[in-house]
């Protein structure tokens, strides 16, 4: 199985030397073990990882995309948006929720390209996350971990797919029956691959 992996941590993490790790590049080997394929990983940016797909040099290619990454590209199909993302606005502590986060510094995690969506809604984001700032931009997945609590504020939300070959029909279902059966790991996955 020949997979295109694309950077986006946590969903994909690359390093020199190394065979890819987070929580898409796990999912993939346990569904490569479950068919008794080998893989041979290739290291893609992201138009060219789909655009692979296309061409029939790719099986499977993943990296964290959402649903809009893969749409438009020809040749490339999504598979069932397996899990849904939501960044949001949290606090330390449920009695700080703010109304509005407008002229509110936001810590923001330098990873996350949040800053803008922060400045959209009035907030002023911020790269360190020091004593006496009680607001941050995080996915969902960590406030617990992080003992946030959300405020109403949702910046962004992403339904997450890999993606195939358009028309191998077959091959999507079988992908697509795997992730089904993976679903509720994928939070635990995420929180143990977390920058």
């Amino acid at each position: 199985m020949t997979v295109a992996v694309s950077e986006n941590p946590p969903w994909v993490v690359l390093a020199d030397g190394q065979p890819p790790q987070g929580v898409e590049a796990e999912l993939t080997r346990a569904f490569a073990d479950a068919l008794g394929v080998a893989i041979e990983w290739k290291h893609l940016g992201v138009f060219a990882a789909l655009e692979g797909l296309e061409k029939g040099d790719i099986d499977l290619a993943i990296g964290g995309f959402s649903r809009k990454d893969v749409t438009p590209v020809k040749g490339a199909a999504p598979s069932y948006a397996y899990f849904e993302e939501s960044f949001v606005i949290a606090s330390r502590g449920p009695d700080a929720l703010p109304d509005s986060i407008e002229g509110q510094r936001v810590f923001v995690p330098p990873h996350l390209p949040l800053a803008a969506l922060v400045e959209k809604e009035g907030g002023i984001p911020v790269d360190q996350w020091a004593e006496g700032l009680n607001l941050a931009a995080v996915p969902h997945w960590q406030l617990d971990e992080k003992d946030l609590t959300a405020t109403e504020t949702t910046l962004q939300r992403a339904q997450h797919v890999v993606a195939v070959q358009q028309g191998e029909n077959a091959w999507l279902m079988e992908i697509e029956g795997f992730l089904r059966d993976e679903a509720g790991t994928i939070g635990a996955r995420l929180r143990a691959s977390a920058p």
